[in-house]
C-alpha cells in the first residue's frame, strides 16, 4: 500500500472513531464546594551560574491581590490516576501538579520557562562553582504552626537524598551536603559543578513537609492527611477521586484570590467534556479537535493552546533485566533486543500523519520539548524533519538485515500494549501505529487497555514485552540521567557506557556553548540506539470557565498559583 492511501484509510478510520467517542459523553456528578485563602508567587530574575557569587536573587515584595471570589470553586478535570500526596515519593508530575498548591519549594519555575521565583526563600546566590545559598522568608511557618526554618529545609532535602525507596531520589543525588547557617539560612553543596542546579532544585521532590508532624503521624497516613507550606490547604479528600483545596489565610505572599481549587478524576475525555459544558468543572486540558467547534460556540467558555511540555513516544525493549517482563515470561526473546529491529519501527512510523492522528502535535525525533534549546529542533523538530526520517523501504530492509523474511510469512512479531487514553488519543494512535508496521512486514499484536489497568498489569510492573505507547515529559537536566548505567526504570535499562559517561559530563558542564555541543552528539546516540522512539510533543488545547483567568504553563503543569477570578 502506498504511503497516501495508507494515510487515507487510517485518517478516515480514526477520524470516525474519534467522533464518535466524542458524541458518547458521560456527564458526571457535579463537584462539592467550600472556603478561601493565599496569595501568588512573585516572579524574580533568576541568578547567573557563576564561578564567583553575584548578587543574591531577592524575590519582590508580594503586590496587593483582589478580593476572594465569592465561593465559586475552580474544578480540573483530571484523568488521574493521582498517588501519595507525601510529594517526594512519587516522580509522577500529574501527582504534583497537586503538591504544588500544598507545598512551598525554595524556588520555583516561572510560568513562561524563563527563570525563577522565590518561594520559601527570598533571595539566593551562587556563592561558588559548588555552593549555593538559599535566604528564607522570615517567619515562616507550614499550616499547622511548626516552623519552616533551615532546620526543616536540612530535613526535607536530606531525606529524598537518602531514600532509595522514592522514585525521585536518583535525581538528588548531586547534592554533597546540606548546611544550616542560622534558622533563615541554609547551603547546598554539590559534589561538582551541576549546570541545571536550580532547575532540579525546583522539581520533583522539592517539596518542603513538616519534620515533626510527619514523623508523628507517619509516612502513611501523612499521604492521605498532609500539612503543607504552600498558598492552598487540603479540605478534603476522596482517594483518586477528589482533592478539594482551601486558601490558607496564614501564606506569607497574602491570601490567594481563588478560594477553593479542586482536582476532580475524570478519567474519559468524553466525560470531562460533558461536565465542562454541563458547567460542573472550570477547565479540561487536551480538547479533541472534534469537540471544539461545540466549546468556541459556548458563550461563557474559553479556549487556550500551548505546549504541553509532554511527549508520545514508545519504549522498545532493548534489555529483559529491567521490570517483571523475564519472570512473567520466562521464555520470551522480544525481537526488539536487535538494534536493527528497533530502528526499522523507527523509520517505519509517518510522525507526521500520527501527529495527525493525534489532533494537535508536533511531531520530532527527540525526547524534550521544542522549547528547550538543548532539544535542536531545528533539526529534530517538525513536519519536514519527520517526513524526510520517515523511510518504509529502510525499515524493511533493516527487518530483512535481522534475519527476517516477511515476504515468505517469516515476519517479526511484536506485543504492543497502550493505555485507551491519557493524554490523547492513545487508542487511536496506537491502532495506526499497528498498521503502519504490519506494512513494512512486522506481525503485531496490540492490547489496548483501560488507563488504569495498563499501568497496574504493564507499565509500574514493567510487564512490558517488546512495545508500549507511554506519555511523559521532562526537562533537559532529566533526561540524560534516564539513560546513564545507573538508572533503572521498572520498563527499561540502558547501560552503554559511552553514552551514559557523556550524559553525565554534560549535567556537570555550565559553560553553555560546550554543552549544547555535547548535547548534539548525545542525541546521536538516543536516535539511533532507538530504545526510546519520541513520536511528537502534544500541543494542547485547553478549554475554561470564562469566569476565571489562567494562562498555560510553558512546562505543561497543571497548578493553578497564578489563577484569579475574571474582572
Amino acid at each position: 500500500m502506498s504511503k497516501n492511501r495508507a494515510y487515507k484509510v487510517i485518517t478516515m478510520a480514526v477520524l470516525a472513531i474519534m467522533l464518535l467517542t466524542s458524541c458518547s459523553a458521560q456527564q458526571p456528578a457535579p463537584a462539592p464546594a467550600a472556603q478561601p485563602t493565599t496569595a501568588p508567587e512573585q516572579p524574580t530574575a533568576a541568578p547567573a551560574q557563576s564561578t564567583t557569587a553575584p548578587e543574591p536573587t531577592k524575590a519582590p515584595e508580594p503586590t496587593a491581590v483582589p478580593e476572594p471570589v465569592a465561593a465559586k470553586p475552580f474544578v480540573f478535570a483530571h484523568t488521574g490516576p493521582i498517588r501519595t500526596l507525601d510529594a517526594p515519593v512519587t516522580w509522577y508530575g500529574s501527582t504534583h501538579w497537586l503538591t504544588n498548591l500544598l507545598f512551598d519549594c525554595l524556588i520555583w519555575r516561572k510560568s513562561d520557562g524563563s527563570g525563577y521565583v522565590g518561594q520559601a526563600a527570598e533571595k539566593w546566590e551562587n556563592v561558588d562553582p559548588t555552593t549555593w545559598r538559599f535566604y528564607l522568608r522570615e517567619g515562616l511557618t507550614f499550616h499547622n504552626g511548626e516552623p519552616l526554618d533551615a532546620e526543616a529545609v536540612k530535613w526535607n532535602i536530606e531525606r529524598v537524598m537518602s531514600r532509595k525507596d522514592f522514585q525521585v531520589q536518583p535525581q538528588w543525588e548531586f547534592i554533597d551536603k546540606v548546611t544550616v547557617i542560622d534558622p533563615t539560612t541554609v547551603e547546598i553543596t554539590t559534589d561538582e559543578p551541576h549546570a541545571y542546579f536550580e532547575y532540579d532544585v525546583s522539581y520533583n521532590g522539592c517539596e518542603l513537609l513538616p519534620p515533626a508532624y510527619l514523623q508523628e503521624v507517619g509516612e502513611e497516613k501523612f499521604g492521605t492527611a498532609p500539612v503543607g507550606s504552600g498558598p492552598y490547604k487540603l479540605a478534603k479528600l476522596v482517594l483518586n477521586e477528589k482533592y478539594e483545596f482551601e486558601a490558607w489565610d496564614g501564606y506569607w505572599g497574602g491570601k490567594q484570590p481563588v478560594e477553593k481549587v479542586i482536582y476532580q478524576v475524570i478519567p474519559e475525555k468524553a466525560s470531562q467534556m460533558a461536565a465542562l459544558l454541563a458547567g460542573q468543572v472550570s477547565l479540561v486540558a487536551g480538547v479533541p479537535i472534534p469537540d471544539l467547534p461545540r466549546v468556541e460556540a459556548a458563550q461563557d467558555i474559553k479556549t487556550m493552546s500551548e505546549s504541553s511540555n509532554r511527549l508520545h513516544m514508545l519504549y522498545l525493549r532493548s534489555e529483559i533485566e529491567s521490570g517483571n517482563m523475564a519472570k512473567k515470561y520466562p521464555d520470551y526473546k522480544p525481537a526488539t533486543l536487535d538494534i536493527r529491529i528497533r530502528q526499522a519501527i523507527s523509520h517505519a512510523l509517518d510522525r507526521t500523519l500520527l501527529a495527525e492522528v493525534q489532533g494537535t502535535a508536533t511531531p520530532t525525533l527527540v525526547r524534550l520539548s521544542r522549547n528547550d534549546p538543548e532539544s535542536y529542533a531545528e533539526k529534530y523538530a517538525g513536519t519536514q524533519v519527520a517526513d524526510e526520517w520517515y523511510d518504509p523501504d529502510l525499515a524493511k530492509q533493516l527487518i530483512k538485515e535481522a534475519g527476517y523474511d516477511p515476504d515468505n510469512g517469516n515476519k517479526p512479531k511484536l506485543y504492543f500494549d497502550a493505555p485507551a487514553a491519557y493524554f490523547g488519543n492513545e487508542k487511536e494512535v496506537a491502532e495506526a501505529i499497528k498498521a503502519m508496521l504490519e506494512e513494512v512486514g512486522f506481525e503485531v499484536e496490540l492490547s489496548i487497555l483501560d488507563r488504569s489497568a495498563y499501568f497496574e498489569q504493564i507499565d509500574e510492573p514493567g510487564n512490558n514485552r517488546d512495545m508500549i505507547l507511554v506519555t511523559l515529559g521532562g526537562g533537559a537536566s532529566l533526561i540524560p540521567t534516564f539513560y546513564t548505567c545507573d538508572w533503572w526504570e521498572s520498563t527499561y535499562h540502558v547501560c552503554e557506557k559511552e553514552w551514559s559517561d557523556l550524559g553525565e559530563e554534560m549535567i556537570k558542564t555550565v559553560d553553555p556553548v560546550k554543552r549544547k555541543e555535547m548535547w548534539g552528539t548525545w542525541w546521536e546516540y538516543f536516535i539511533d540506539f532507538a530504545q526510546t522512539v519520541p513520536l511528537y510533543e502534544l500541543d494542547n488545547v485547553y478549554a475554561m470557565d470564562a469566569s476565571f483567568n489562567w494562562e498555560p504553563r510553558a512546562d505543561g503543569w497543571m497548578t493553578f498559583r497564578e489563577l484569579t477570578p475574571a474582572k
